[in-house]
Parts: C-alpha cells; sequence; structure tokens
C-alpha cells in the first residue's frame, strides 16, 4: 500500500481520498482554511507555501488540487505555481521522487473557433490564468515524473453557478461551445489515474478529463431554463450555432477502461437542480 499525499484537500480530494483508503492506501490531506477531513486522513490545516518541509510528510504520490482565491492572475500564481514550487523544494532531491498529477484546466487550449481539441492539440494559452496553469505543469513535468489532469468545467453537487447565472434572467451571451464534467467523474478519474501510477504504468504527460459530449452553451442554458422555470433571454440576435469556443474529447482515460457516470450534462444537471431546489428559500 503507498503514502498519498492530497494538496487540497477539498471536495475533489475529499472524494478521492476517500476512495484511496478504501483500498487500504494511507493519505495525507492538506487544506488551507478548513479543518474537516473524512474519516482517516491525517489532516493538515495551513497555508502549504509557508510549510516547513517537516511537516510534509514522504509519500510515493501526491496530488495537486488546488482552488484560486480569485480570477486574477496573482491569485492563479499563489493557488498553482507557488504551490508547485513548494513540492519541488520539498520533494525534488528525494532518493525516490514521487508520482505527481496536477490538477490544471483545459483552459490552456485557447482555441476558440470551434476546433477539436484532444491530448495530442499543443497547449496554447491566451488567457494571463491559463498561462500560469501551463507554467505551473512546465515546472512540476521538470522535477517530477508528472502528469497535467486538464478538467473540463467542473459540475457538480453544491456547485450552483450556473443554475444561479440562468434564473438571474441576464441577457445571454453570443452562443460558445462549452464541455464539461461532473464532479464524481472527476474523482473516479484521478482514482484510475492513482491506481495506474500504483502499477508503474506509463503515463503521459497531461490527460483530459471531460464528459466527451461538447454542447453549445444556450443549449445547455435553454435546458436548465425550461427545468427550473427561467426566462429564456438571448440578448444577441446572432444564430444558435456557436460562434466561439471549443469541442474538447479526451482519449486516454477512455482506452484504461475509465467509465462515465454522467456522459452527459442532461444526466448529471437533474441531481443537482433537484438539490439546488431543496435548498431553503
Amino acid at each position: 500500500m503507498a503514502n498519498v499525499l492530497i494538496a487540497g484537500c477539498g471536495d475533489l480530494g475529499s472524494g478521492l481520498a476517500t476512495e484511496l483508503m478504501a483500498q487500504g492506501h494511507t493519505v495525507t490531506g492538506i487544506r488551507r482554511t478548513q479543518t474537516h477531513f473524512p474519516k482517516g486522513v491525517r489532516g493538515i490545516t495551513g497555508d502549504l507555501v509557508t510549510m516547513q518541509d517537516a511537516q510534509l510528510p514522504d509519500v510515493g504520490l501526491i496530488f495537486l488540487i488546488m482552488t484560486p482565491q480569485g480570477r486574477t492572475e496573482a491569485s492563479y500564481r499563489a493557488a498553482y505555481l507557488d504551490t508547485a514550487q513548494t513540492l519541488i523544494r520539498r520533494y525534488a532531491s528525494s532518493t525516490k521522487k514521487p508520482a505527481v498529477f496536477f490538477v490544471s484546466s483545459t483552459s490552456v487550449y485557447g482555441q476558440s473557433e470551434g476546433e477539436w481539441v484532444d491530448e495530442t492539440t499543443a497547449a496554447q494559452p491566451v488567457s494571463a490564468t491559463a498561462t500560469v496553469l501551463q507554467e505551473a505543469e512546465w515546472a512540476l513535468a521538470e522535477a517530477f515524473s508528472s502528469v497535467a489532469v486538464r478538467c473540463s468545467g467542473i459540475y457538480g453537487p453544491g456547485r450552483f453557478r450556473m443554475l444561479e447565472k440562468v434564473l438571474s434572467e441576464t441577457p445571454w451571451e453570443a452562443n460558445s461551445w462549452t464541455n464539461r464534467v461532473h464532479r464524481d467523474d472527476v474523482v473516479s478519474a484521478l482514482v484510475l489515474l492513482a491506481n495506474l501510477a500504483f502499477s508503474d504504468q506509463r503515463l503521459p504527460q497531461q490527460v483530459i478529463v471531460t464528459d466527451q459530449t461538447p454542447v453549445s452553451m444556450w443549449e445547455l442554458k435553454l435546458w436548465l431554463a425550461t427545468c427550473l422555470g427561467a426566462a429564456v433571454i438571448t440578448g444577441s440576435g446572432e444564430g444558435f450555432v456557436p460562434t466561439s469556443g471549443k469541442r474538447i474529447q479526451g482519449d486516454y482515460l477512455l482506452s484504461q477502461g475509465w467509465q462515465l457516470r454522467y456522459p452527459s450534462y442532461v444526466a448529471g444537471y437533474r441531481d443537482v437542480i433537484k438539490a439546488f431546489q431543496a435548498l431553503p428559500s
């Protein structure tokens, strides 16, 4: 059994930790402020960047799953690049370096004219935040045997931002392609990757995690508006065909036997909507 560090043991990290512990692995989790961890996790609360090396245990596998405090370049540097540098400082000179999985984003693909994107597509970040993500990927890849786990838009329990946006009945922006993946499917993908690492299988430098079903933003919003009883306000004279965005597919996980529990937004959002509607008004 392995010793695993989950740096960023929030929603995704907690789901991953629970699954790995059920397999018999030892898990240490780090959270910046919260003190609640899944039962059995050795929890550490604090800012990873300011931790002393002695606070970080010897491990064979690391997951870096951070959430920035905002959508600015500075917030992304603090959440991703600075934490990556901390792990490099602590573990890069280890006799046996740990394998590292960095949960990144498909935003590193800056293509936005409806192109199809997969794991053979070169990342071309155009925003400052996406550039920081790529810098963190590069830094980790230079120091470790690491995999950039590039997730498309994650939705699921407690993630109500899109529903609130539809209910706000503000005019919709121009139509674009959107790519999504349910939180539970991200967790199952991370568990699969961990098991591949435990079996010493050669892993690619980047893996895409998405539900394989790109849709137009208007299609998604129209379906949600119908379910929620919200008004449809396109606010644009443009047609229904998306004018921007990209269509993303990932082949590697499927080739390794990954099975999506929620292969489309229709399957995934039903329970999210029920939970949202059950909230006290």
